[in-house]
């Protein structure tokens, strides 16, 4: 046994959990007040290497994970390592989990430090979700030597969902980095004017670390950059176009640019000329 966390509460205390073996993966049902929760490296080296799934049945969580910054809210999912720092502050509530040691975890083919702060939706869990609550219900109806075979189905049912939701990077799931390229693709151009569109809440939305991400951009300059050089192109057909009168100004702030002189000198830096000379120019060759 060893401390996970150094909690603070951030109301009047209360704690209401159940904590079951189920073979060498440990079940925990929590109803909680809101807490600040600290696994700093004092922590991480004393022990107690496992990957830990957390569902908020309600509630709001949010912190970083190693250098992953996470926001999990109500029926959502946090996957951490416990070889790894985190800091996070939880809103209070119920929550249901288990977690599985490192060793079970990477033999099921799962690459428990690029899991460290993935948070998955409500949809992407709903199965997991339903079955430990189901669990939760039924586990009087079990002896103990049935607790191995049912702890089992947790981290079974943990490697399917990640499967569906594509959430991971290890060599059994491993994505084919053209179709990796391809999902971000279309996010970026589906989103490509939305402040919204940054590298973190990309990685968070396709699953992948920042790393995978700039690995597969990498010949493309970078994510970072693809992402730049589409909203140039974008901007740069738009001024080219003689049936728009679109302002300047009012493209910069369309296509998620911070104002219309950022527009401008990222636009003379790829073009060599300014989006009023393009349009000036554009205007003469009509």
């Amino acid at each position: 046994m060893a401390p996970l966390f150094e909690t603070q509460p951030l109301e009047e205390f209360r704690v209401s959990s159940e904590l079951v073996r189920l073979g060498e993966i440990g079940f925990l049902y929590t109803d909680i007040a809101s807490q600040r929760w600290k696994r700093d490296k004092r922590l991480v080296d004393e022990g107690q290497d496992a990957l830990a799934l957390v569902i908020n049945l309600d509630g709001k969580a949010a912190g970083v994970a190693g250098a992953n910054d996470f926001l999990q809210m109500p029926g959502s999912a946090v996957i951490t390592d416990q070889s790894q720092t985190s800091l996070h502050d939880s809103a209070g509530g119920r929550s249901i989990g288990f977690s599985v040691p490192r060793r079970m975890a990477i033999e099921a083919g799962l690459d428990v430090a690029s899991l460290h702060g993935v948070v998955l939706n409500p949809a992407e869990v709903s199965m997991l979700a339903s079955h430990l609550l189901q669990v939760r219900e039924a586990l009087p109806r079990f002896s103990e030597e049935d607790a191995p075979r049912l702890g089992q189905t947790m981290l079974d049912l943990l490697v399917l969902t990640l499967k569906g939701a594509q959430r991971t990077d290890a060599p059994g799931f491993r994505e084919d980095p053209a179709t990796l390229v391809l999902r971000a693709r279309q996010e970026i151009h589906e989103h490509l004017g939305s402040p919204g569109l940054t590298i973190a809440n990309l990685c968070r939305k396709l699953g992948v670390s920042r790393s995978t991400l700039h690995r597969v951009f990498e010949d493309r300059g970078g994510v970072q950059a693809y992402i730049r050089d589409l909203r140039l192109d974008a901007a740069r057909q738009t001024l080219l176009n003689p049936d728009s009168g679109e302002r300047i100004g009012d493209i910069a702030e369309r296509l998620g640019f911070s104002d219309a002189a950022h527009l401008s000198r990222l636009f003379k830096a790829r073009f060599g000329e300014t989006p009023s000379d393009c349009r000036a120019r554009s205007s003469l060759s009509r």
